[in-house]
């Protein structure tokens, strides 16, 4: 059996706390449950960024945490 890279499912990284239906059928992630490799996808580009934050000053991103 091959694992499955959770980016080939995310498409969308959502606000921490989110509880939305995509984040229930597993198509987005909130922010605060996100692992390794989703954040890195996110600041690469490669996962949407629909948490409300600006990636730009990530010491501050990251002291919301």
């Amino acid at each position: 059996m091959t694992a499955i890279d959770s980016n080939e499912i995310v498409s969308t990284i959502d606000p921490a706390g989110c509880n939305c239906d995509d984040c229930l059928r597993g198509v987005s992630v909130p922010l605060h449950r996100a692992d390794a490799s989703q954040l890195n996808a996110l600041l690469d580009g490669h996962l949407a960024n629909a948490t409300g934050l600006d990636f730009s000053d990530i010491e501050a991103v990251l002291d919301t945490l």
